[in-house]
């Protein structure tokens, strides 16, 4: 909230100076901002406007990261292929001009493309350029989401000790530097590490502390989920009802955000009930 009266305010001073370049990052803050909490029609508009001023203005950067995160967006409602085209042409540019911030987040976020595809040699890969760069430049947080991420490739693979070694050091990482919607990624992923490992109460005690910090944040996509794994967690232990109510309100949150193959997916759940 704080930070969306902050972008507000940079932007309405850039409008009345006329600093199309201010006006561009501040549509592309917002749009991210918007983009955590889960609105991603605003999100996406946001981005749009940022895309369309910058290349007006030629900043190859902005336009990089307009793709980039509109590559995200377009993977929050499950379309992958609009996502990876956005994706390669963001990094494609962060190539071109040798800008290697750039494509560290360039690479995680096809990474995770990739990952959704199901193609999880390639998504290591990724993740892999993205944290060796990361780690070249020092950047902590893009380390914390790159050891994440490879956390998900050990998991989806059943080599469950190295996928929790991989959130507990993305969780030290988000603590380390204040990152809240990594901390609470980190608790949600070592739940799902948790529940396949068959220990219900540890997973249940994770899937709660993200959900706590997610709706603290307002991060509508990781309240959706926690809310959708605690109900899975009441239904395996027999409390049908309490797995009803977080049913609801994670269909509730993916109908927002837009993710239909979610909201399926827990329907049938609610259906089997």
């Amino acid at each position: 909230d704080k930070a969306e009266e902050m972008y507000n305010k940079a932007l309405e001073i850039e409008r009345e100076l006329g600093r199309k370049e201010g006006i561009a990052s501040a549509y592309g803050q917002l749009g991210i901002v918007f983009q955590i909490r889960g609105n991603l029609k605003e999100a996406e508009e946001m981005q749009k406007k940022a895309l369309a001023m910058n290349m007006e203005l030629n900043r190859k950067k902005g336009i990089a990261n307009a793709y980039g995160n509109l590559g995200n967006i377009y993977l929050s409602r499950d379309n992958s292929e609009e996502a990876k085209k956005m994706q390669k042409k963001a990094l494609a540019i962060s190539i071109n001009l040798g800008w290697k911030e750039g494509m560290a987040s360039n690479y995680g976020n096809l990474g995770s493309v990739y990952q959704t595809r199901g193609d999880l040699d390639k998504a290591e890969e990724m993740y892999n350029k993205a944290l060796e760069i990361d780690i070249e430049l020092g950047r902590k947080e893009g380390m914390a989401t790159a050891y994440g991420n490879l956390g998900g490739i050990y998991k989806k693979r059943g080599d469950l000790k190295k996928a929790e070694e991989m959130q507990k050091k993305s969780l030290a990482i988000n603590k380390e530097v204040g990152n809240k919607e990594g901390i609470a990624g980190a608790y949600l992923n070592l739940g799902i590490i948790y529940e396949a490992a068959g220990d219900l109460g540890k997973a249940k005690e994770m899937y709660e502390k993200a959900l706590d910090i997610s709706i603290e944040s307002g991060i509508k996509e990781i309240m959706a989920h926690s809310y959708g794994n605690l109900g899975i967690i009441y239904k395996t232990t027999g409390n049908s009802k309490d797995a009803q109510e977080m049913w609801i309100k994670s269909i509730d949150l993916f109908k927002k955000i837009g993710n239909k193959k979610m909201v399926d997916k827990l329907q049938m759940l609610m259906d089997s009930l």
